[in-house]
């Protein structure tokens, strides 16, 4: 059954409405026609099972037939904290993430960082982010879109660690791997990772992290990527602590 994204407040009238470039997709590439069974989400973690009622050229009415909580979503929030990388490997990388099942995605600028995009850019940046985790769900099927943080100091990254179970830090010279911490935290629920750049966090940067309650640790003997090691820590937390073991 074909699975779409209707934003919350589209289903609160009489027949639910799917709109923008859905519509073309719909009966132009699928070839759906009014009668059709599909399901949609609302982002929320609620899916809907619905029919098509009616197209018009800019918004296609469906009729909700019955609403039912999403059953794809882990049991653990992770939310993953990312040193802004160049515009297309932090796009591919925000796609991989939302199939893993990250739940919040924080862009964050560091002392390594390259780029250092202006307000006006990282608006344009968001914008397009918002666009790639409805894209994402509707291809992995999960009910509940990652919420988009704007992008902030690593400073303020650590703040936002105060408030969860675990935070880990990834460093190419830590020695502590998650299999060996996984004991120490057996019933974690709200978990921060955090990513730095191309060129790795700085020295200082460690410090203040394990100054703010955050744990080091590595991904094995082999230098990662950037965007790999984001990919194999998201994995890892999911495999250990969340529904992919």
């Amino acid at each position: 059954m074909r699975y779409f994204f209707v934003e919350p407040t589209a289903l609160n009238k009489p027949f639910a409405t799917i709109e923008g470039a859905e519509v073309r997709h719909m009966k132009n590439v699928l070839r759906l026609k009014p009668g059709d069974d599909i399901r949609v989400f609302d982002g929320e973690g609620f899916e809907y099972d619905a029919s098509i009622h009616r197209f018009f050229a800019d918004r296609v009415e469906i009729q909700i037939k019955h609403k039912f909580q999403g059953t794809r979503e882990s049991a653990i929030q992770i939310a993953l904290a990312q040193s802004l990388l160049k515009e297309r490997k932090m796009d591919r990388l925000l796609r991989h993430l939302c199939e893993l099942g990250v739940t919040r995605w924080i862009p964050f600028i560091s002392e390594r960082s390259v780029p250092r995009p202006s307000a006006k850019r990282l608006s344009a940046r968001s914008q397009r982010w918002d666009k790639i985790v409805k894209e994402s769900c509707k291809q992995c099927r999960r009910s509940k879109l990652p919420e988009i943080i704007g992008t902030l100091s690593f400073e303020d990254v650590l703040d936002y660690g105060a408030s969860c179970d675990l935070q880990l830090v990834f460093h190419e010279k830590a020695s502590a791997t998650l299999k060996s911490l996984m004991p120490q935290y057996p019933a974690v629920r709200k978990i921060l990772l955090i990513l730095g750049p191309e060129g790795g966090f700085s020295d200082q940067e460690i410090e203040d992290a394990r100054a703010a309650g955050c744990v080091v640790a590595g991904l094995g003997a082999r230098i990662l990527r950037a965007e790999t090691a984001a990919i194999a820590a998201c994995t890892l937390t999911q495999f250990l602590f969340g529904d992919m073991g």
